[in-house]
């Protein structure tokens, strides 16, 4: 059966062992709904009109049973219902702890995301942040006077079952987005930041006008495991579009220094694909290889 999670039964999360080895099915998943916070600090689902973001699961039926005689992984108003579960691959049916808006008092997590929550309130000294567009590209950090926070570089990250789309279309064209896709592989820069740098992504990002919404992934450096990584996802998707050259450009010279060979390449076969012409990115790859060459 499938359960949809998203408090302490997400991964990496105290309670996530007592899904007892759950197939994964979306890391990125959503319902409609919205996240509440009671007095006894469990988080708990409603009906509402934001979304609420955990993860889709496949386990056996047994399980539940547990998790409903274990007090402290369920919320004491919440019953088990269904609900309708959205993934970058389709939606599902799925089983999931939820309480009616007249039971439940408490205060509303804006993000919709409780390891977003909990990150927020920690306010780590340091913090790893997965880069895959345009912020793997040290010129936009010197033009934005930010750089000095974007010095210590992990090197390349590789991030499993997810790949990176042009799926946030502003009016010049797109932009990068991770979408979910088993299989899939894909590649960026992976930084060691403080809280300033944080504070600035999320305002770079959009995290406040509902542009973009910060994400953990797994993520490996030089065969190192590295959870729940900081990274932003496009929340409104749209239709892979070709984005402009500037950004284009931004993506392949920022990416070249780490990322593999392979993966550089399917950055460009990726832009022809969506109609940009081989000259133009020729051109760009001159300009690429000509920092390359450039002993400042």
């Amino acid at each position: 059966m499938l359960i949809f999670v998203y408090g302490n039964l997400r991964k990496h999360e105290r309670h996530h062992s007592l899904l007892q080895n759950p197939r994964t099915i979306s890391l990125q998943a959503y319902v409609d709904g919205v996240l509440i916070e009671p007095v006894d600090g469990q988080p708990v689902m409603t009906d509402g009109n934001e979304k609420v973001y955990g993860e889709l699961y496949e386990i056996d039926p047994s399980v539940i049973d547990q998790l409903e005689r274990t007090k402290e992984v369920i919320p004491a108003k919440a019953i088990q219902t269904e609900a309708t579960v959205v993934t970058d691959h389709g939606s599902h049916k799925a089983t999931v702890f939820a309480a009616t808006s007249e039971d439940i008092q408490g205060s509303l997590i804006p993000s919709g995301d409780w390891k977003v929550k909990t990150f927020l309130e920690n306010r780590p000294s340091e913090t790893l942040y997965f880069a895959y567009g345009s912020c793997m590209d040290q010129d936009r950090f010197k033009k934005a006077g930010v750089h000095i926070h974007f010095q210590d570089c992990l090197g390349a990250g590789i991030v499993q079952d997810f790949r990176m789309d042009y799926s946030f279309v502003v009016d010049d064209g797109g932009r990068g987005d991770i979408t979910e896709v088993p299989g899939e592989v894909m590649e960026g820069v992976v930084y060691r930041v403080n809280q300033e740098a944080v504070d600035y992504l999320f305002e770079r990002e959009g995290v406040l006008p509902g542009w973009y919404r910060p994400a953990f992934l797994d993520v490996t450096i030089d065969g190192r495991v590295y959870k729940d990584v900081l990274t932003f996802i496009v929340k409104r998707k749209s239709p892979e579009t070709l984005p402009p050259e500037h950004y284009a450009l931004e993506i392949l010279r920022g990416s070249h220094p780490y990322v593999s060979e392979g993966y550089h390449r399917k950055l460009q076969d990726q832009l022809l694909g969506l109609g940009m012409d081989e000259k133009r990115i020729r051109v760009m790859l001159n300009q690429v290889h000509a920092v390359d060459r450039d002993p400042a």
